[in-house]
């Protein structure tokens, strides 16, 4: 069901142009998928307050200023600011009322949607607001979910799911610029803290060598390492282990308590609780399901 309400007037206090937009079953269980989405002028400035909604929001400052706020917390925008918000926490905005603003958004959900917001939240250092100076690229892509609503098929909620993956893909992007955040020669050391773990990660005294190397502790190692590669040193180590011990159930015929030792992961418990929490199986069933030379 889609409801089209086009440039109406809100007592005078904005205009406005939405599309209101209910999914498909498919969409809903499977895709991300437009709630509403539209852009407005305000007229007037009018407080809006929301919360309890099962939506997350993305909206963008397009011209003016105002302010928002979210969790109790109060930030000032103005064009090129940007903000993504969990509806079910209490938010609230209003424009201002000497340079009134242009907005444009979307509200949208989907299965996916909350994993995305908390990494958004990661990097964004648990702030909902961030800036960009080519508003442009947002505002057409927001226009292209506005006009796709027209259509009422699964290809056109197909072809939105990929658009707000687009977007926020562009927004982990921007508050995640890893190569922007990292100095020259942090990129440099997390460059060779990679290759010397991608030699020596079997080694259980992998993080007492690599603070050897480079005469630092493992908690300055670790903060190069994730604000470059967007991952902590520990993490990398346990999936480059826990490759590892897939490659060698998959194409060796090693019993399992020799992948456990030669993959680095050193303990059986540990390593079954890899493959049930990543797998969704055990590493025997892994193997079986996995390794070429049981097929044949």
């Amino acid at each position: 069901m889609i409801k089209r309400e086009s440039l109406f007037s809100t007592g005078g206090m904005s205009q406005s142009d939405r599309c209101l937009h209910t999914p498909g079953s498919f969409a809903k269980e499977n895709l991300l998928y437009v709630q509403e989405v539209g852009n407005l002028r305000s007229l007037k400035p009018h407080k809006c307050v929301r919360e309890n909604l099962d939506s997350f929001l993305f909206l963008i400052v397009l011209d003016g200023k105002g302010s928002l706020d979210v969790k109790g917390k109060h930030y000032q925008v103005q064009k090129g600011s940007c903000a993504l918000i969990d509806c079910m926490e209490h938010f609230e905005h209003i424009s201002d009322e000497q340079d009134a603003w242009s907005l444009a958004w979307v509200h949208f959900n989907g299965r996916s949607a909350r994993g995305y917001y908390e990494l958004f939240m990661r990097y964004n250092k648990d702030e909902n607001v961030f800036g960009v100076k080519d508003t442009q690229k947002w505002d057409d892509l927001l226009k292209e979910l506005l006009n796709k609503q027209k259509e009422r098929n699964l290809q056109s909620e197909l072809y939105c799911a990929e658009l707000i993956q687009h977007l926020l893909n562009m927004m982990i992007e921007n508050v995640a610029d890893l190569d922007a955040v990292a100095s020259e020669e942090e990129k440099a050391i997390a460059n060779e803290i990679r290759e010397q773990v991608n030699v020596q990660y079997a080694d259980a005294k992998v993080l007492e060598e690599l603070e050897k190397s480079f005469s630092e502790s493992i908690k300055e190692l670790s903060t190069k390492f994730r604000r470059y590669f967007g991952i902590s040193l520990e993490e990398y180590i346990s999936n480059r282990r826990f490759n590892a011990a897939k490659e060698l159930l998959r194409f060796s015929i090693k019993p399992v308590d020799e992948v456990v030792a030669e993959s680095g992961i050193g303990d059986l418990i540990a390593m079954q609780k890899m493959f049930q929490d990543n797998e969704g199986m055990s590493a025997e069933e892994y193997r079986a399901k996995w390794a070429a030379w049981i097929r044949n």
